[in-house]
């Protein structure tokens, strides 16, 4: 069971879709996933401050929301850096990035058996090392190599689904592996794993908040207010992760899966949650895009900048502090 409950997290998210019923005068539909922050979201009416009214679909993983979101099912997703790309490279008008969401290296860890002598990533040369290939987590974790001067081809790297990494190293079937949170911070407390080495330093691997053009420029008070609901579960994350942990607990019980809230404060500790845009978060996009352009899946470098609309973050901070 213990070996099983990071993929139970993923599929009560999967099946549940939540919505709140205020009468609100502003209305946004989110496509949240299946990663604590999103969990947090559902787990208090955070619109409601704002009124704004909050309609939610909950989807597995960030290839089904953003299917959802091109298909107009839903107005507001997340994304990561490398899907993020290829969209800006393809369809750059249909949407606009207003914020940043999850972001942060301390959100990915490399996993080892809890009795296992590996102290660092030096030390599992010659192993069999589980990734998630094309993730956030492996692109970071590649950096991290190149940068130590080390090559992959001094690992033995299997391509694994992230909810059965962990598993796998408590049985020996890999000798470490490489997840993100919350799958690290659950299996830890499980007492499935040791996290030897986080990727804290390494880059931020940015997650942004993308809406749709045709939806923001007739609503762009909807916009500022749902990411003024995003900075005030930023707020409690920072001043009080042992509530935020709690609270996704809870959540995450209603869909009747048992969550250790101590796995959830700690996950959540582990991510930085900030709307604010930092040129450095963007910074990073282009290097993402480089070896895609090599290796002929986009054709050019997308112009990120362009893509950007700072006035709904603005108009969000103004409504933050007129509610204090």
């Amino acid at each position: 069971m213990k070996s099983r409950i990071s993929l139970l997290f993923a599929g009560a998210l999967f099946c549940a879709a939540v919505s709140t019923t205020s009468q609100a005068q502003d209305t946004i539909r989110l496509g949240l996933q299946a990663v604590p922050t999103d969990v947090l979201y559902q787990a208090k009416d955070w619109g409601q401050a704002y009124d704004l009214k909050t309609e939610i679909s909950t989807y597995s993983s960030a290839g089904d929301s953003l299917k959802a979101f091109l298909a107009g099912r839903v107005d507001v997703v997340s994304g990561g850096a490398a899907r993020l790309v290829t969209m800006a490279a393809m369809q750059p008008e249909v949407f606009y990035i207003v914020a940043a969401n999850q972001y942060g290296g301390d959100r990915y860890g490399v996993i080892v058996s809890p009795n296992a002598a590996y102290k660092s990533i030096e030390d599992l040369k010659g192993k069999k090392v589980g990734v998630v290939s094309g993730s956030g987590a492996h692109g970071t974790l590649m950096l991290y190599l190149e940068r130590h001067k080390l090559s992959p081809k001094d690992f033995q790297f299997v391509n694994m689904k992230v909810e059965d990494i962990a598993a796998a190293v408590n049985r020996g079937v890999i000798d470490a592996g490489v997840a993100w949170e919350p799958h690290v911070a659950l299996a830890e407390v499980n007492g499935l794993v040791k996290r030897i080495q986080s990727m804290k330093g390494v880059n931020e691997s940015p997650n942004f908040i993308l809406v749709k053009r045709d939806y923001a420029d007739k609503n762009p008070t909807a916009v500022a207010k749902y990411i003024a609901s995003m900075m005030d579960v930023a707020k409690l994350i920072a001043k009080d992760p042992k509530e935020a942990g709690e609270m996704i607990a809870a959540q995450m019980g209603k869909s009747g899966v048992n969550i250790p809230s101590k796995a959830m404060e700690m996950a959540v500790s582990r991510i930085v949650v900030d709307p604010k845009i930092e040129p450095h978060l963007l910074e990073e996009l282009p290097a993402v895009a480089e070896p895609m352009i090599t290796a002929g899946r986009i054709k050019s470098m997308p112009d990120f900048q362009k893509l950007v609309r700072t006035s709904y973050y603005d108009q969000a901070v103004k409504l933050a502090q007129a509610k204090q």
